[in-house]
């Protein structure tokens, strides 16, 4: 509470605030009424400059130069910012943004290795589009030939689309705090990226194979991951108090966190909070694999509830490349040398489309917050029904027809009887059925 005190003056006023305990005076609030009919305020720590700000206030007035007081402030920022390079803002615009570490490691590494060395020195409201188009020609030339001395696929389309979408941000941050009106990415196509790898959705012979493949203290992460669609990250951090196997016929998994690699303070395998709110989640597990993670519990898994459930041979916490690299040794035994280890997540996505689940739970089950992904496999269910409808429809014809065959072979003496009548031939009779 504090106790207010008016000081009446023939421009404005001025409130002495005192601290109710203390007794003090806390501050000085100057108000007045602008040109524009509303009340303008500012507090100040001394009486003489709450006085002194209304008197320039109310000189501007007089000399017809006032505008509202923030506007005057938007403006002196703005000017300040005239000479800003793009290098500069973009340490700004990633500083402001609310990212996980590993993504704001991420973030700064693309603009270091492939934005700024061409564009950081460019003052940010001089940046063309011209000098945009420019710096992705010349990046994708460079990104090409890298990957073509590294024999990889894709042309560094991936990288390519990483840094112009990086770039975006930031510019598109810009115009979001008026230092810019239109952004100059407007690069066509740079932000359409086909990924070169072709998700591969997993049979089940396939995913036995695999977990018979993997390592003992391994094996378990395959089915888990193939049934309920739970993320590398969310794997690795999962502890023993998440896994409630009790019942196996409502076994669920708690996802309450990620693990991932924090390379800007060197820490790997850092845990932190799932990826968005979404992620946050309980995932049902089909009752056949409790019997698999009750086993890997009992024989690998830390001990205690806090114990994490998926350890290195050490009994440490699982690194992302332990599972890589045994991932890369098996996958070629089964026959699938470009099979990801993302693909566990999309076979079960797919398999959850395909046995009906509505667009709601396929985003439950993923940790999806926008539909959009979801929809990707719904539209798979969807497919599979209408396929499954086609040859009910199909069944129900070939079932009339065997029905229609049958009753032109039994029926043949009656149909010659009620024509020799001289009554009306059902409708059909004598026709010759496809066969």
């Amino acid at each position: 509470m504090t106790e207010r005190q008016k000081r009446k003056r023939t421009f404005g006023e001025l409130e002495r605030r005192k601290s109710q305990q203390a007794g003090a005076v806390t501050s000085w609030r100057a108000r007045y009424t602008g040109p524009d009919l509303k009340r303008h305020s500012r507090n100040f720590g001394d009486k003489m400059a709450a006085e002194a700000w209304l008197n320039a206030e109310r000189l501007l007035i007089d000399r017809d130069l006032w505008t509202p007081p923030r506007e005057r402030e938007r403006s002196a920022w703005l000017d300040a910012q005239r000479g800003i390079t793009f290098a500069e803002w973009a340490e700004r615009s990633i500083a402001g943004k609310q990212l996980r570490p590993s993504t704001r490691y991420r973030y700064e590494r693309t603009l270091r290795k492939r934005v700024l060395p061409d564009l950081g020195d460019i003052p940010l409201r001089d940046l063309s589009r011209l000098d945009i188009s420019n710096w992705y020609t010349k990046m994708r030339a460079q990104l090409a030939a890298e990957a073509r001395t590294a024999q990889r696929k894709g042309e560094g389309r991936g990288a390519a689309f990483s840094a112009y979408q990086v770039l975006s941000s930031v510019l598109n941050d810009a115009v979001d705090h008026e230092l810019l009106e239109t952004s100059p990415a407007r690069v066509k196509g740079a932000l359409r990226y086909d990924a070169v790898h072709e998700p591969v959705v997993l049979t089940p012979e396939q995913m036995w194979r695999l977990h018979e493949l993997m390592p003992d203290y391994l094996a378990a992460l395959v089915p888990l991951a193939a049934t309920t669609g739970l993320r590398h990250g969310e794997l690795r951090a999962l502890q023993r108090r998440h896994l409630h196997l009790d019942d196996p016929a409502r076994a669920v998994v708690q996802v309450r966190g990620t693990a991932a690699n924090n390379r800007a303070s060197g820490r790997f395998n850092e845990i932190g909070d799932p990826k968005t709110k979404a992620s946050k989640r309980d995932v049902a597990i089909p009752s056949f694999v409790v019997p698999i993670l009750q086993e890997h519990l009992e024989k690998h898994a830390q001990p205690g509830d806090d114990g994490f459930v998926f350890v290195g041979r050490k009994g440490a916490l699982l690194h992302a490349s332990v599972v890589e690299s045994n991932w890369r040794s098996v996958r070629k035994q089964v026959g699938l040398a470009d099979l990801h280890i993302h693909d566990l997540r999309h076979t079960a996505l797919t398999w959850a489309a395909r046995s009906g689940a509505t667009l709601a739970e396929l985003m439950a089950i993923a940790g999806h917050k926008n539909p959009t992904i979801a929809l990707r496999y719904q539209h798979i269910g969807d497919e599979e029904r209408r396929h499954a409808i086609a040859e009910k429809v199909g069944a129900a014809f070939t079932d009339e027809l065997a029905q229609r065959r049958a009753r032109r072979t039994t029926g043949d003496g009656a149909a010659q009887s009620l024509a020799s009548g001289g009554q009306e031939r059902p409708e059909g009779a004598g026709r010759t059925p496809p066969t």
